[in-house]
């Protein structure tokens, strides 16, 4: 059984990436997919975030990153999966999702949608969130991987770097996981 997780993931967050281990622990593969908004100017490219999501997800062997353009069900036809998978944060979100999946089952009779309720910790976690936070200067480094974090720092250091001396919070330099593996599977940070 194959579950297509679409969403922008600018940036992956801890909740995404706790959605795609329990999906992925129900389902044999799961296709984490980047969708292309035209209609949105993202904080990164959709190769920088296919690139952020692999390897947040490399401890995952059944676990595939791709990207696509138009309606999820043409991508999850196109790729035979059956299921698409989805995080909810609160109520708001399920009154979205539900008029999406029962629009999605308009268009793709055989689709169905799975919702996952986001983990307690991570319940009010959300991208914009995270952008938020760091584009005043926040410490991000608790709610994205570390190697996101770092490449939000720099986003918003070269951005702001005429305006004035940035600043990047010293707890991005400290150690930061993802926070679904154990200390034990932890991949080296690459050196620079």
């Amino acid at each position: 059984m194959i579950a297509i997780y679409p969403g922008s993931f600018d940036p992956i967050t801890f909740g995404h990436a706790d959605i795609i281990e329990r999906g992925s622990k129900l389902f044999d593969r799961v296709i984490v997919t980047v969708v292309r908004n035209p209609s949105k100017t993202p904080l990164f490219t959709v190769e920088e975030r296919i690139e952020q999501i692999l390897r947040s997800t490399q401890h995952l062997p059944n676990v595939e990153v791709d990207s696509f353009e138009g309606l999820t069900v043409n991508y999850a036809k196109i790729r035979q999966a059956k299921v698409l998978l989805r995080g909810l944060r609160v109520l708001t979100d399920f009154e979205m999702e539900l008029q999406m999946a029962h629009t999605n089952k308009t268009l793709l009779g055989e689709i169905e949608t799975v919702f996952l309720a986001t983990s307690n910790e991570y319940s009010f976690l959300s991208s914009s969130v995270v952008k938020e936070i760091a584009k005043f200067g926040g410490s991000v480094d608790h709610l994205v991987p570390k190697h996101v974090a770092l490449d939000i720092y720099k986003c918003y250091a070269s951005r702001n770097q005429l305006a004035s001396n940035p600043i990047v919070p010293a707890s991005a330099l400290r150690t930061n996981h993802l926070r679904t593996q154990p200390p034990s599977e932890i991949p080296p940070e690459p050196q620079e």
